[in-house]
This record gives structure tokens, sequence and C-alpha cells, in this order.
């Protein structure tokens, strides 16, 4: 069902165009949340019982397969997934955050089919939403904008308009809401692009041409006085373009690793990490410093650190401190002024869910299941240990008052905080 309306096209421009400054702990919009996995929910857990049992915590099954990250708009939590042999049909899931019924689900055939294969993405996007709407990315390239009701507004197919996606491992990318506009990069081994589409209608604002380089990450945004940049991280490049035009601002190259990890914003500095056994050559996550034009190689990158490595996840950073997870599941916690690593801690395994910051606390979630959290401090401690229930890996998460949202390959699950017991210490 296509729903047109005036009234909805003046609210959704006004809810894209509204003030970021405004954090609201009811609303996880997109993927690690507004783009930096920092959440001002209150009173999330740090520990919970082995056996679960919270109140008010659940687990929903759910169709098919998934590596994409929950989305949280008010009392309402959405997924994706997708299902079949060749990945021919694509879910969208709408569960009750209070109560983990399922509010609606819609399913739609995939324009592109490709073989279900643990090397290459299963619903790896994440979705994005506003107030008025859900978008709502897979990797066959079909998009679409849905209410949420779950009644859609218009769809896409980026592969049928402008080539099908080439390289190893298929699309991941999520879409971010940047100038106004729904925008996706598309990073490939074929001809690449940023692409900024109108929400209400879902035309093409603008579309960019970006180098032929596969990247797995998700754009991040930036405001400035100027307006908001779009910051591309793909192999061998950071480049930053302009919300409104897509027009280039600036660019980094000569890098190595930086295809998977999403770029994090860290007061002036963007925070780009790079994963050793993806390069080629030896990686080094970097701190660049926003400004400039053109080739800002040499006059803006603040520090390399070949130490703080990304595997899957991407960084975080709060309190003037950034953590990157490698590969092998060490976190190290580093100086975002100098990238002098501070402390390192071998986590109890790998993470493919981006860490945490909340409050003067950092969380880990492993893809068995184990959770750690740590103070958000220069010095290592230890704050709690935990796990949930997964049969599946742990691939995303996000963060709303007093709970916690995990996503495995078929699950969604919230770990709710006793009253008058979370957050603590």
């Amino acid at each position: 069902m296509v729903v047109p309306s005036s009234l909805f096209h003046c609210c959704l421009m006004a809810a894209l165009c509204g003030s970021p400054d405004e954090p609201d702990p009811d609303v996880w919009p997109g993927f690690r949340g507004r783009g930096d996995s920092v959440s001002m929910s209150r009173n999330l857990p740090v520990s919970w019982p082995a056996r679960g049992g919270r109140r008010g915590g659940w687990t929903v099954r759910l169709p098919g397969y998934g590596q994409s990250s929950p989305v949280v708009w008010r009392d309402q939590t959405y997924v994706t997934a997708v299902s079949g042999e060749e990945k021919e049909r694509l879910h969208v899931i709408c569960v009750g955050l209070d109560d983990g019924a399922r509010r609606w689900e819609c399913e739609f055939p995939a324009t592109q089919r490709m073989p279900d294969s643990d090397s290459v993405s299963r619903g790896a996007p994440t979705p994005v939403v506003a107030a008025e709407a859900v978008f709502v990315m897979f990797e066959s390239g079909d998009l679409f904008a849905l209410t949420h009701e779950g009644d859609e507004l218009w769809r896409r197919s980026l592969v049928a308009e402008f080539g099908e996606f080439k390289g190893p491992h298929g699309y991941a990318s999520s879409p971010v809401l940047a100038g106004g506009f729904v925008v996706l990069q598309v990073c490939h081994s074929g001809p690449s692009y940023v692409l900024a589409l109108d929400p209400k209608s879902g035309d093409t604002a603008w579309r960019t041409d970006h180098p032929s380089q596969t990247g797995w990450s998700t754009p991040a945004v930036v405001s400035s006085d100027d307006g908001e940049l779009v910051i591309v991280s793909s192999a061998g490049s950071v480049r930053a373009y302009d919300a409104r035009d897509g027009r280039e601002q600036w660019f980094v190259v000569g890098l190595a690793g930086n295809s998977t990890a999403s770029p994090s914003v860290a007061g002036d500095l963007v925070l780009i990490g790079a994963s050793q056994r993806e390069a080629a050559s030896p990686a080094n996550s970097l701190g660049i410093r926003l400004g400039g034009a053109g080739d800002v190689t040499e006059s803006h990158v603040v520090w390399r650190s070949p130490r703080a490595s990304t595997g899957y996840s991407s960084p975080v950073a709060a309190h003037g401190l950034a953590w990157f997870v490698n590969k092998s599941g060490v976190a190290a916690c580093v100086d975002v002024a100098t990238g002098e690593v501070l402390w390192t801690v071998r986590l109890p395994g790998e993470c493919w869910a981006s860490p945490a910051a909340f409050d003067d606390k950092v969380a880990f979630f492993c893809k068995g299941g184990d959770v750690v959290v740590y103070r958000a401090a220069p010095e290592e401690e230890l704050l709690g240990e935990s796990s949930v229930s997964a049969t599946d890996i742990v691939y995303g998460i996000a963060a709303v008052d007093a709970a916690w949202l995990v996503r495995t390959g078929r699950s969604l699950i919230k770990v709710a905080a006793d009253p008058g017991t979370a957050n603590a210490p």
C-alpha cells in the first residue's frame, strides 16, 4: 500500500531537518544509534543474572536471518532479515518495545537473487528511522520507505538502476539521514557512488561518483557551521561530501585496512579504524582533523596507531577516549587527542557489534553472547560481566531507557534493568 499525503511530506521533512543536538533516550534511530554508539539512555544494565529473567525482558524469534542492528523509535523497534536459498525474501519486522509483541511484518520479493552464504552479507544493512518513516536497505539493492504502521511509501532498486554490486562479501552499508536526505554509499569493485534521495518521494536529489573502492562501512554525518558533511571510509581513502549537493570537500588517501569499520566523530576529529588482517601492508587507525579542502592527507592526519586496530566493529569515543576492538577480541583504550594506547584488555571473544558508551562506561557485546562493561577512564576497571543466550552470532545492539536490545542472526533479545538496580556501580 502506498500512502501519498501532503501532510505526511511536511511532517517528514520537519523531522529530518530537526536539530540533531537534542538526543532522545527513547530513540536509537540508525546504525550505531546516531552514528556514534553513544547512548543518552538512563539506567542501562551493567550486569544481570546468568539466566536472565529480569522483569520486562523478552526474546523474539525472527523470520530468516539478519546481520543488521535493531533501531528504535519510541515504543517500537525495527529489524530486518532475509530468507530463502537465494535470499529471495526480504523481511522488515516491527516489535513492541515493552512486551516484545510483533506489531507487523512486511515481506518483499528481492529484485536481485544471490546464493545464501556465510561469507556474504545476509540482511546486513541497518534501517534508519525518523518521526514519520522507516528507511530500509537490503544487499539486493532494494530500498524501501515505510510508515511506522508498515505501509509502503516508495521503493527503489539501486541494482536495476545503477548496476550490480561487485566484489566479495556483498553489500552491508546502512542508510543515514543527512542534509534532509536519505544518503547511501555504494562502494564496491564496480562504478561506485554516494547517493542522496528525497525522503518523501524517493527521487534522486544528487549522486556523486566515488572511486571504485570496496567498502562495507556506513557514512558518518558531521554538523558544521556550513551544514552537514557525509564522511565515507572505503578501501584506501576517506572522503567528505557536502550533504546538500554531494560535492567532495576533502579527502585522505594512502590508507590500508579501512573498508569495514565505520568512521566515528570525536569533537573535531574523525576516527578511522583499520584492520591488520584486512590490509596487505601494515594498517594504521587514524585521527583526522575536520576541515580543509582537497587532499588533506599531509595536513590533517593528527595521529596514526597500528596498535589500535579494528575487526568487524567500529570505534566508539567518549570522555576524550576511544575504544577499538580487533579481530582477536582485544580492546584498546586510546587517547583521542594523541592516539596513544592507554590500556588494552582481552575480551571474552571478538565483537561484531560495535562497543557502546553510556554515562562513564563502555559496554562490549561479544559475538558468542558474553558482555563486559568497563569504566570509560584512562585506567582499566571492569564493572560488570554478563551474557545473553545467543545461539547465533551477536551482530548488533541498541540502547533505550533501562534496557539493551541485542540482535543475533535469528533473534531479537531485550535485556531489561531491575528497578533501582541498574547502572551501578
